[in-house]
């Protein structure tokens, strides 16, 4: 079975690469599709387009099983955790065997350290920033990924991911933008990036993992 893993694709916010996600879903070849978290952007006020409708008549018209992973971002899908529509299903947490590997998927948002916790701050900082940028056309979330770690340490400690997750051969997640596998003689970290700014997915073919770029 050959798998792709795409996150953090934010439609309804300002800079959702919308056409590259329409080419994505129409041009790779997969038989499952896994969304791993912040596909639609609830917490900003999301402002749909056409593009948006059309991701959404793509995917729901695919006939292959679909895993749609619960982010912080469309935390409104909560109550929807392990439930099923047609070939949808909602979850937290994705295990799965694949060529004798145990695959582990979430979004990341439970591995961040600061204020990602507070949601009701989080909310506000969302909706402020949304207003701001439709004003200026400024990417505030870019800006906030790529400083980050200059302000604060260990936002999300890679670390601490391995240990909670030594009982899986490959962990995915999406949550920080950052796109990369890290590798060590027993465990695979990979991160599936995101479709504000670089437009990264993971392919999970026979045991074996690779993260592309469109």
């Amino acid at each position: 079975m050959r798998r792709i893993i795409i996150s953090d694709l934010h439609l309804g916010s300002m800079f959702s690469k919308e056409d590259d996600i329409i080419k994505l879903l129409k041009t790779e070849n997969y038989d499952q599709l896994i969304l791993g978290g912040d596909i639609i952007d609830f917490i900003r006020i999301p402002t749909f387009t056409k593009k948006s409708f059309e991701i959404f008549n793509i995917i729901s018209n695919l006939t292959i099983p679909i895993i749609y992973i619960i982010g912080n971002h469309d935390l409104a899908f909560n109550s929807f955790n392990e439930l099923s529509s047609n070939n949808i299903t909602f979850l937290k947490k994705f295990d799965f065997i694949d060529n004798n590997k145990k695959i582990r998927i979430e979004h990341g948002d439970d591995y961040d350290n600061f204020i990602i916790k507070w949601e009701f701050i989080m909310n506000f900082i969302c909706i402020i920033t949304n207003i701001f940028e439709r004003i200026f056309f400024i990417d505030l979330s870019y800006y906030w990924e790529k400083h980050k770690n200059k302000i604060f340490i260990n936002k999300v400690n890679i670390n601490n991911i391995i240990k909670k997750n030594n009982d899986v051969d490959i962990f995915i997640m999406g949550h920080t933008h950052k796109p990369e596998i890290i590798e060590n003689d027993k465990f695979i970290y990979a991160n599936s990036g995101d479709w504000v700014q670089n437009k990264s997915y993971i392919i999970i073919e026979n045991g074996n993992i690779e993260l592309k770029y469109l």
